[in-house]
């Protein structure tokens, strides 16, 4: 018998050592069904059990980035943006600066650039991520 996503998403939590709460469970359902990064303000707008206090928000969404399964982008709004990291798959960002389309790369020079990266630093000896988002015009804005 197939497994709900919320049995999936409660093994995600415990698999991570946090508890399963109904604000957890409902944040990552949320973020999985998202088409790109959004903001906590942005999230609480789309939350759909009820009203979710700020607090309680940020606090499950600071609990998820420490567990690995969200992560916090920097997509340069003037806020923290967040998305589910989906195992195995690592992407970047494209960001329109004129109209904020959104789009994902997949695919990742930045190993490399980790190399390049410590190999001519005189103080780090390790990376352990790295974030890449790149910043230009759509074909739409372009026009």
């Amino acid at each position: 018998m197939p497994r709900s996503n919320t049995e999936k998403y409660a093994d995600m939590l415990r698999k991570q050592g946090l508890k399963v709460t109904p604000q957890r469970l409902e944040l990552i359902s949320l973020l999985t069904r998202l088409k790109e990064p959004m903001s906590a303000h942005e999230i609480k707008a789309k939350w759909k059990q009820g009203d979710i206090d700020t607090v309680t928000l940020y606090r499950a969404l600071d609990a998820l980035v420490d567990a690995g399964i969200v992560q916090r982008v920097d997509l340069q709004h003037g806020h923290t943006d967040y998305e589910l990291l989906v195992p195995g798959e690592h992407h970047h960002h494209l960001v329109c600066t004129d109209c904020g389309t959104i789009e994902d790369f997949v695919g990742c020079p930045g190993k490399n650039m980790e190399k390049l990266a410590l190999k001519s630093s005189s103080q780090f000896v390790s990376l352990r991520e790295h974030s890449l988002e790149f910043f230009g015009t759509c074909k739409t804005c372009a026009v």
